[in-house]
């Protein structure tokens, strides 16, 4: 019974704050993050898998099938035939 009156007091004077003492600040939105190194980014050719849907999964992510191997997406350039042929 005790605890109930103490904890009652507490709320009730919890609640005598002027408005402008209770509320918070607005919370400020942090400027742009700068980032600590370069972005990653997938290997330019990928080894082709062994198995056939995993190649069409990665046929659907956007990687490029090229001779014996894929191509990240956004490779427009096979690092191994030294710029003699586009990858399409």
């Amino acid at each position: 019974m005790k605890q109930l009156i103490v904890g009652l007091a507490v709320v009730l004077g919890g609640c005598e704050r002027a408005p402008e003492q209770a509320a918070a600040p607005p919370a400020q939105a942090p400027a742009v993050l700068q980032s600590e190194g370069p972005v990653s980014k997938p290997p330019p050719v990928v080894p082709l898998p062994k198995d056939q849907a995993e190649i069409d999964r990665m046929i659907l992510a956007g990687y490029t099938p090229h001779a014996n191997h894929l191509h990240a997406p956004g490779v427009n350039e096979c690092p191994l035939t030294k710029g003699n042929e586009a990858v399409m």
